[in-house]
């Protein structure tokens, strides 16, 4: 049973704008002023409480008793891809953004998304060039990366994939709602990297993408620090994602260069975060998460570079537990030395 504060659920607007909210009071006055304070503002704030008990509920409440275009929705905790998806299911926008409760957005980060669809016109997805890191101390970090908008303008999801590569968060884009509700996007509730399963697919299936600069603000320790906590259920949700990646690329048709270059990203996270995350996982689950690994080892044959063939050697040679044994010891090592 949901219950919902705020405006009027028949109303329509150009913008949702979705943020899931969990014990998160610490961060969540920045992270709404900031929707608030956007200067285009045709938008509705939907604000998804899964079920928190710090006072963030009566900060969602405090806020669409205050602004006319601010909706909560009380919920029982359900995780974050529950809450996203219930947010895109109540959404009145015609387009909408995710925006995580302890992360922020620039004032202009609505306008820039409506100057590109004016533009182009209807825009499955719009993408963003690269991300803020935001730390601790609230220093910001502008972490550069090599893209560039103008090669962005109208290209399709695969031509966009081909020159971006995989980037599964979903927060920093923009989609458009008619499509995902056709396409019949969701998250995979109850899994930790539901974000690396959908994301990705959302871009390859659009027609039309764009991309805009920089304008979102990720708290990365904060939110890296509580994503790793049950490693056994990391290894286990990431094996599955990997697997059922493969399988969704083989109903595609799509270049060789694209396909080998989603193949080398999977085979990627099967060595680092499945293989390299196993030995700190509960001793008891090691045998059983091996087996799972086991069954998806031929990714490793996706990665060409010097270390994927090592890795590759070494699973021929040494086995898998001791393989991955070896791999999370130089893990916590790489660590100790951060």
């Amino acid at each position: 049973m949901i219950s919902y504060v705020g405006m009027e659920r028949n109303d329509c607007t150009f913008f949702s704008v979705i943020v899931p909210v969990y014990n998160v009071c610490e961060y969540l006055d920045a992270c709404i002023e900031s929707v608030i304070g956007q200067t285009y503002k045709d938008f509705e704030l939907i604000l998804i409480d899964d079920g928190s008990n710090d006072g963030s509920e009566l900060i969602c409440d405090k806020y669409s008793n205050e602004y006319d275009n601010v909706v909560v929705a009380h919920k029982a905790n359900g995780g974050q891809s529950s809450a996203r998806n219930r947010g895109v299911e109540i959404s009145r926008g015609q387009y909408f953004i995710f925006v995580d409760s302890d992360d922020y957005i620039a004032p202009n980060t609505l306008e820039m998304f409506c100057d590109k669809i004016t533009i182009h016109g209807e825009l499955d997805v719009i993408l963003s060039e690269r991300m803020y890191n935001v730390e601790p101390d609230g220093n910001v970090i502008d972490i550069q990366r090599h893209l560039n908008c103008s090669d962005f303008e109208g290209v399709n999801g695969e031509q966009a994939l081909l020159m971006m590569g995989m980037e599964w968060s979903p927060c920093g884009k923009c989609f458009r709602t008619a499509f995902w509700r056709a396409k019949r996007f969701r998250f995979i509730e109850g899994i930790i990297s539901e974000d690396f399963q959908l994301i990705d697919r959302v871009t390859l299936e659009a027609q039309k993408v764009a991309m805009v600069t920089a304008h979102y603000y990720y708290r990365w320790k904060i939110q890296s620090s509580t994503m790793h906590l049950n490693y056994g259920k990391l290894v286990r949700d990431t094996t599955y994602v990997i697997g059922d990646w493969d399988a969704y690329l083989k109903t595609l048709t799509i270049s060789n260069q694209l396909d080998k270059s989603i193949k080398n990203t999977l085979a990627n996270m099967f060595e680092h975060t499945v293989m390299g995350n196993l030995f700190y996982a509960d001793p008891v689950e090691i045998d059983e998460l091996i087996d799972g690994i086991k069954r998806i080892l031929y990714i490793l044959k996706y990665d060409s570079s010097v270390e994927g063939k090592l890795i590759a050697c070494a699973t021929r040679i040494l086995g898998v537990k001791k393989t991955c044994f070896l791999l999370n010891r130089l893990k916590t090592f790489r660590k100790r030395k951060l």
